[in-house]
């Protein structure tokens, strides 16, 4: 899993704008994203925490419902869908119980169909 890329991502901020923006080296992102080193689960929490409230995240995310949603993403490109802001909005209520797999998978299907694909 790695967290802090896929957080990073949502915000499409480069690493170093990334680190600026959480004031660390941007060593400190580089290492984490290339495996090098693991953040610890609480810091992943703690940039969560700060992205929600910045507004980037509806809410908090834990490493696992990030890796979760970092397993759809890629499903879904794999299947090569074209993944919309609204699309990844409805992913992440899929992620946080918001919605069940079966209203999320009927939702995106009316998309696709209504769309010729």
């Amino acid at each position: 899993m790695n967290a802090i890329k896929e957080l990073r991502n949502t915000t499409n901020m480069s690493q170093n704008k990334f680190a600026s923006y959480l004031g660390i080296p941007v060593a400190n992102i580089q290492h984490w994203e290339q495996g090098v080193t693991t953040p610890p689960n609480y810091l992943v929490s703690l940039i969560s925490r700060v992205m929600m409230y910045d507004g980037y995240i509806r809410k908090e995310l834990t490493p696992t419902e990030v890796d979760v949603l970092r397993q759809m993403q890629a499903t879904l490109a794999l299947e090569q869908l074209d993944l919309e802001e609204r699309d990844l909005f409805e992913i992440s209520k899929l992620v946080q119980g918001e919605v069940t797999r079966e209203e999320f998978q009927k939702r995106l299907k009316e998309k696709y169909q209504a769309n010729g694909r």
